[in-house]
């Protein structure tokens, strides 16, 4: 019976990491057969998260998914039944041997939050367009490393802050800039998760690994959403941050003046009894929107309500919400714009470092200034 950390093969021995490396090199060759014009995707980071992107990748036609990187052996196997297109498809356990192994034009990154920024960094060294999951960077400073290297480089990152492509959110945000609610006076959101509850166990809890809290994790995509529908430069910020015991924040209450006169409050609360509801208030001088999700599938398109001249309209023919990996491929192709570019991932950066620092030191901060500093 080999030893514990050993593995036998062909007759062979094999440490467990030296196995995964010789298997992959056993089926490369069959994956480079099939790649001929589609795009080769890795897939940095194979947890739960990751699951989605997989299988909407895995069924384009224009991509080729060659190879996958997880150092966690129950994730790895996990992702294989999740979706049994890629049980041939080779395996890593650090990017860098993916990038050595096989042929990539673009990876997806599905980790923890504080290995975005040097995952990133290296897909970029290495060539490769990047589609990551939210927040691009916990640090405003590597979030803006970043839009320079991409910028530099000329390839493609794409942070997936998916409401960027709903339906509702969209018809929201036109409705402003198109200014059918006349001048725009406050934008208020609110959004509240069981948070607390399922992630007790897991890394998002584990400030070295998370970066923070519930406002770093799903609150992320709020503070993504205020900065587009208000479309303005906040100018001042005053927080308050609750831990409730916690290595990491759990609910947090902002109120935000923009630079233009705008008001904006966020509310992102992690022990809701609730699985999870969001809601937008939108208020302007000549209407009001409000959109809600539906709390029975809260992850789809939500409902809207435009109030304008006395009356009330209610959009009917919403589409599904489109998943980003088509989206970012057209990116990548020079068909679309990049609907959440470097550049946005900054501004939320940027706002909620201040959020945090506002919180710690009891104050309103002035936003220049604590960008400056």
């Amino acid at each position: 019976m080999p030893a514990q950390g050993w593995q036998d093969q062909g007759g062979v021995r094999y440490r467990e990491k030296e196995l995964r490396q010789h298997e992959a090199a056993q089926v490369t060759g069959a994956f480079r057969e099939n790649q001929v014009n589609r795009l080769r995707v890795g897939l940095i980071g194979c947890g739960a998260a990751a699951s989605w992107h997989a299988s909407v990748l895995a069924g384009m036609d224009e991509v080729q998914v060659v190879g996958l990187v997880e150092p966690n052996e129950a994730n790895l196997e996990r992702m294989r039944k999740r979706v049994p297109s890629l049980a041939n498809a080779p395996a890593f356990a650090e990017s860098g041997e993916l990038y050595r192994a096989v042929e990539v034009d673009a990876v997806t990154i599905v980790t923890p939050h504080t290995l975005h920024y040097p995952q990133i960094l290296e897909a970029l060294e290495h060539g490769a367009h990047v589609l990551v999951e939210k927040p691009m960077v916990c640090d405003p400073a590597h979030a803006r490393e970043i839009e320079a290297r991409a910028s530099a480089s000329g390839l493609t990152v794409m942070v997936n802050y998916q409401r960027r492509l709903d339906p509702a959110y969209n018809y929201v945000r036109d409705a402003i800039a198109n200014g059918d609610i006349g001048e725009l006076r406050t934008v208020s959101i609110n959004c509240g998760q069981s948070w607390d509850k399922y992630t007790r166990e897991g890394w998002r809890q584990v400030p070295e690994l998370s970066g923070g809290g519930m406002l770093m994790d799903t609150g992320s995509h709020m503070v993504h959403v205020l900065l587009w529908l208000a479309d303005q430069q906040p100018a001042r910020v005053t927080a308050r941050v609750d831990y409730l015991g916690r290595p990491v924040d759990i609910n947090s209450y902002t109120t935000i003046t923009f630079a233009d006169g705008a008001q904006g409050q966020l509310t992102v609360l992690g022990d809701l009894p609730a699985t999870w509801i969001e809601s937008v208030f939108v208020a302007g001088t000549e209407g009001v929107l409000r959109y809600e999700n539906d709390p029975t599938r809260p992850w789809g398109t939500g409902h809207v309500h435009h109030y304008k001249d006395g009356g009330i309209v209610e959009p009917l023919s919403l589409e599904w919400r489109t998943s980003a990996e088509p989206v970012w491929v057209q990116v990548i192709r020079g068909e679309a714009e990049n609907p959440t570019p470097p550049s946005m991932a900054v501004r939320v950066a940027e706002l909620t470092a201040a959020i945090y620092r506002s919180a710690e030191e009891g104050r309103t901060l002035d936003l220049a200034e604590a960008v400056a500093s």
